[in-house]
C-alpha cells in the first residue's frame, strides 16, 4: 500500500511540474511578442525582465 502511495504523490507532483513548464512557456511566448511589438522600447523591457529571472 505505501508503494502505491509514493506512485501517486509521484505522478501527481510530475504532473504539477509539466502543468507548470506549460503555463510558463505560453507567458514567456507572450511576452516576447509583445516586446518584439515595441521595437526599441520592448529591448529595455526585455532587459529588466531577463534580470528578473524570465526567459523572454
Amino acid at each position: 500500500m505505501t508503494t502505491l502511495a509514493t506512485f501517486f504523490v509521484v505522478a501527481l507532483v510530475t504532473i504539477i511540474v509539466a502543468m507548470h513548464r506549460g503555463v510558463t512557456r505560453t507567458a514567456d511566448a507572450k511576452l516576447r511578442a509583445l516586446f518584439d511589438a515595441d521595437g526599441q522600447r520592448g529591448e529595455v523591457s526585455r532587459r529588466l525582465m531577463r534580470d528578473a529571472g524570465y526567459n523572454v
